[in-house]
């Protein structure tokens, strides 16, 4: 069994495809999925599926899609048609259901432990190392989380959850490769972010650490006036001290280069 999330949704065992092709269905996967080895009660199934206005049916519906769910897992060659192992993968608890994966098979879980070993990297000032197993944790997102599900309020908030994940492994791929000297990499890897985020000091700052130090100083000045004119006139506040700081950093590069 494989389960991805990080992109559109796949479930796959072997070569036999497993993906739901209905709607709610690809919901309750994916939600499953999002909460392996946990206990996903019934009310949160249900709040997914149906918000704030569940059909009295609801609870016998999702017991009939968490049936059709086995029945597919069944009939894939890891559970060789065998219904038991089945519910061995997708199981019944008092409060609601269980998905059991592996590390290996859901990619969000190899995605936490790619990031604990570039942390590991970070922690011990193996910058280069950090910086390409950030890069690896960026390649793991083949699109936008979870493209091509519809997302109630509970996928909503995972979704969320994900795409913070990533602009955080964007900014720490960003902070190595400045430790490293590889500031236009880092110019390249910022112009789409900063553009997607218009307001996100943090990648503002690095922009401008990172064009200053690649001698595009003026261009670096630039990017603080811009972000510093928003900011007053979008929601009415001065940069931050660190961005402040990065500004200051530019200016002072400028003046001994002059």
């Amino acid at each position: 069994m494989r389960i991805c999330v990080l992109g559109d949704l796949q479930v796959e065992d072997g070569d036999c495809t497993l993906t739901p092709f209905a709607t709610k269905l690809r919901q309750l996967m994916a939600l499953l999925a999002l909460d392996a080895n946990h206990v996903v009660s019934k009310e949160t199934l249900i709040e997914e599926l149906w918000d704030v206005a569940p059909p009295q049916s609801a609870p016998a519906t999702v017991q009939t899609y968490i049936f059709q769910l086995r029945t597919a897992f069944a009939h894939a060659p890891g559970c060789g048609g065998d219904r038991r192992e089945a519910h061995k993968r997708l199981i019944t608890k008092p409060l609601g259901y269980e998905l059991r994966l592996a590390e290996n098979e859901f990619d969000v879980f190899e995605l936490k432990n790619e990031i604990s070993r570039a942390s590991a990297a970070a922690a011990t000032e193996r910058h280069a190392e950090a910086a390409q197993r950030y890069d690896a944790c960026v390649s793991m997102f083949r699109g936008p989380a979870l493209s091509g599900v519809q997302k109630g309020p509970v996928l909503q908030a995972h979704v969320r959850h994900l795409d913070e994940l990533l602009l955080l492994i964007h900014e720490e791929r960003v902070r190595h490769l400045l430790l490293i000297g590889r500031f236009s990499e880092a110019v390249s890897d910022l112009s789409p972010l900063i553009v997607r985020h218009p307001l996100h000091e943090g990648l503002h700052a690095q922009m401008i650490r990172a064009l200053s130090r690649s001698g595009r100083r003026s261009e670096s000045l630039k990017v603080y006036q811009d972000i510093r004119r928003r900011l007053i006139d979008e929601i009415g506040i001065e940069p931050s001290a660190a961005l402040q700081a990065a500004q200051s950093e530019a200016l002072y590069f400028e003046s001994h280069a002059s």
